[in-house]
């Protein structure tokens, strides 16, 4: 009798194990590799308490000395498959066409998009997240396309405008722009600068080449440039700006209103984590908009003072893409391939999780269909913005933008054109024929997979 309880009681035991263990298996493992904790908080917050069955592994390399590119290299290219390799991993703009280009990342379609899915981005976003053969390996819960912001009381001071739409007649194209720049000059006798240097354009500017920096493998220089170059030279010769750079004390000095400084560049994330942050003394991210403007009126800041238009042209600057680590993806189970697509799918397409997360943080979400909702559901009046509804200036942008025009190698050469170009040409007055050769050469030697004639 005793020996066969025990052997029953063996048999629970076994069978206990045995639950467990099925228990354990039957938790999908995904790991999450980015370069900042943005994905992981957006996860933990929103879709992790709804889908216990997955268990995460979250994995954070900055950016900082290419530290994230290099550990994603490294882990790709030596063992793929590996527990340590990610299932999904995120790509910033500066990068996201090298790995989209890559085989390190996968065609959604592989875990189960279809184009009735990804027909709902915008158009930008999803083009710069597919090769050059057009297929889709990265998707972005952000749009970030860029508008022209300015400060509507020196508008109103020195040029008579009061809306919008006024400003808007004065800024429509670079030729008008050049025009506002020298009446701002005279009317403010000196004091207030359209931009705070040339280099705030060029974002912009670079949206209005007809092709990219590489056409069929060679090295593309578009006309559209060198009316760049003109336009900067213009610039700086007759003093109309700060003759300072993006990211410096004098840049931020605009912002809050210690220099008057009327234009501002600047995409999605440069309203809110830029502008706002920076629009007085004292201020900083994460403040509610009552403190911002409590501090910004006791420091003569300029919270509720800036509007935003179109500007001359439609332009995207910045973003984050999900893509996926193509050789795990190809040996993931079905249930794996459609927890891939589901966690993706829920942050850069469904509609609930958008229309959500834009009322929760005022992003501008990646997906045309949310947009759509949220504009019919009221819009987003911004009090920062005097009232102005940031979504409905913005969608226009995203949706004129044109993401096609980005190489995997932007990056270099838009640093070797600012170098060899751009500063010689319009700050030291050298020879254009002269410059351009020398950034034939540079690029040449920095890229030998293109063709450089």
């Amino acid at each position: 009798m005793k020996k066969a309880l025990a052997v029953v009681l063996a048999v629970m035991m076994l069978l206990g194990c045995v639950s467990i263990a099925s228990a354990e298996d039957a938790k999908i493992k995904l790991s999450v590799w980015s370069f900042t904790n943005e994905l992981q908080g957006m996860i933990e917050k929103y879709y992790a308490p709804n889908h216990p069955e997955i268990e995460f592994d979250f994995q954070i390399y900055p950016t900082d000395g290419s530290a994230y590119t290099t550990k994603v290299d490294t882990t790709l290219g030596a063992n793929a498959t590996s527990d340590e390799a990610p299932d999904i991993f995120t790509l910033e703009a500066a990068f996201v066409k090298h790995y989209v280009e890559s085989d390190f990342t996968g065609d959604l379609k592989d875990i189960g998009f279809t184009d009735e899915e990804l027909s709902v981005a915008f158009p930008v976003m999803a083009q710069i997240g597919q090769n050059s053969a057009g297929v889709q390996k990265g998707l972005s819960w952000q749009s970030t396309p860029g508008v022209l912001m300015y400060r509507a009381d020196l508008a109103e001071k020195y040029l008579g405008v009061t809306t919008p739409e006024e400003f808007q007649a004065k800024v429509d194209d670079w030729d008008a722009f050049l025009d506002t720049a020298r009446e701002l000059k005279e009317a403010s006798e000196g004091a207030c600068k359209i931009v705070v240097g040339s280099g705030d354009i060029w974002n912009a500017y670079q949206y209005q080449r007809a092709e990219g920096w590489i056409v069929d493998g060679k090295l593309n220089i578009d006309d559209e440039l060198l009316d760049f170059e003109e336009l900067c030279k213009v610039l700086e010769q007759e003093d109309l700006t700060e003759k300072g750079g993006a990211w410096s004390e004098i840049w931020f000095a605009g912002m809050r209103g210690a220099d008057e400084v009327l234009c501002y560049f600047l995409p999605t994330w440069g309203l809110h984590y830029t502008l706002k942050p920076h629009c007085a003394e004292g201020v900083t991210d994460g403040m509610s908009d009552e403190e911002m403007a409590k501090i910004s009126e006791e420091n003569n800041g300029t919270y509720g003072l800036w509007r935003l238009t179109d500007g001359p042209v439609a332009y995207s600057w910045g973003g984050t893409w999900m893509g996926i680590n193509a050789a795990k993806a190809a040996e993931a189970d079905d249930a794996k391939k459609a927890a891939m697509h589901d966690l993706i799918y829920f942050f850069t397409l469904n509609d609930d999780f958008l229309t959500q997360y834009a009322a929760d943080s005022g992003d501008f979400v990646g997906s045309a269909k949310a947009v759509e909702t949220i504009l019919a559901n009221g819009g987003t009046p911004n009090p920062f913005l005097g009232g102005q509804d940031h979504y409905a200036i913005f969608s226009k942008a995203a949706a004129l933008a044109n993401g096609s025009l980005m190489s995997e190698y932007d990056d270099t050469i838009n640093d070797l054109w600012n170098k060899f170009v751009t500063l010689p040409y319009t700050q030291d007055g050298a020879d254009l024929d002269e410059c351009l050769a020398n950034f034939k050469n540079e690029v040449a030697a920095a890229i030998t997979t293109i063709t450089v004639e």
